[in-house]
């Protein structure tokens, strides 16, 4: 038997926002960084695609929930906060506005209050978002997991992939190895920057790290009708929902294509290339959308590095347990 109460939100950082300081931002740095609102622009806002959020739960006023299902042991209500900070980045559209503010929302509460839950209840969440034909599904959470849950999530996060639904992770915040699920094959990792575009120090690494997003510090939705700044891969895994999300609108990516397009248009960070601590480099909104042209150059070492992420990716992270990553 798997063991329960094993999947938790990765440790993150909480700072009350005073309601003044909302009024003169009403975005944050990472929407901003990407240029988003020249996205909305362009009428991309994420319009109708559904987008499934499995987190703490969610309620305020800017977020609207197509559906809301509760899989856990506690009442509906968010009082951790974390899933409203979630859904907000992704699709709110209120006096805050998220970065596919025109998406559906469709919201499982699988952790507890306390931010903590049972991988059953994870499991039903990936079940349902299938159920209702989520196309992208956010799990800012995860966890160290035994062999025999890693076998029994494997049909169901493969049946999302062959499906074109794009399960995305964070990488989780304790310096180390990639949490479950994001280490998973069938699923998209996301580690975090800073407002400088460099890694957080935070930020886990692996074989299977795909892209890194904007993650320090950012301004979003909170309990009591409120508004905070959070820091974690748990923001920048729906920076990068979101992302996906309007391009979704455009045209629906298979999971194998959108992690190519990272490739082929995230911003470097450091080396050229992938890297084990921070992927193929920052997301490129723009041009992950297609709508300016990439400046990648496809060297020569640019190749070698893609040949070492496809055999670590498929291989998996089993060395990279037995060793540390400086």
């Amino acid at each position: 038997m798997f063991k329960e109460r094993q999947v938790h939100l990765p440790p993150y950082r909480v700072d009350k926002v005073p309601r003044i300081l909302v009024d003169e931002e009403l975005s944050n740095w990472g929407i901003r960084k990407m240029e988003i609102e020249k996205i909305w622009a362009k009428g991309i806002t994420g319009e109708g695609v559904k987008v499934a959020v499995l987190d703490t739960g969610c309620n305020h006023r800017d977020i609207k929930m197509e559906k809301f299902v509760n899989f856990t042991d506690d009442e509906d209500e968010d009082k951790c906060g974390h899933g409203t900070w979630v859904a907000g980045e992704i699709g709110a559209n209120g006096r805050f506005k998220g970065i596919a503010p025109g998406c559906k929302l469709y919201i499982a509460k699988v952790l507890g209050n306390d931010g903590s839950g049972e991988w059953s209840w994870l499991e039903k969440g990936l079940k349902w978002a299938l159920q209702e034909g989520c196309e992208v599904i956010n799990i800012s959470a995860g966890g160290d997991v035994d062999n025999e849950f890693r076998e029994r999530m494997k049909p169901i996060l493969r049946e999302l992939a062959d499906k074109g639904k794009i399960v995305v992770c964070a990488a989780g915040n304790e310096k180390g190895l990639l949490i479950f699920p994001a280490d998973n094959l069938h699923t998209l990792a996301v580690g975090a920057t800073d407002e400088k575009g460099e890694k957080a120090a935070f930020s886990n690494f692996g074989p299977r790290l795909v892209v890194m997003a904007p993650g320090v510090s950012l301004l979003g939705c909170w309990l009591d009708n409120g508004y905070a700044k959070l820091s974690g891969t748990s923001m920048a895994c729906p920076a990068t929902s979101g992302v996906l999300t309007l391009e979704e609108e455009k045209h629906q990516l298979t999971l194998t294509e959108a992690i190519f397009r990272f490739v082929l248009t995230s911003e470097d960070i450091g080396k050229v290339g992938w890297q084990p601590d921070s992927g193929w480099g920052s997301i490129a909104a723009q041009k992950f959308l297609l709508l300016e042209k990439t400046s990648k150059k496809l060297t020569i070492d640019w190749f070698v590095t893609l040949a070492s992420f496809i055999i670590a990716y498929y291989v998996g992270d089993e060395e990279y347990r037995a060793k540390e990553i400086k």
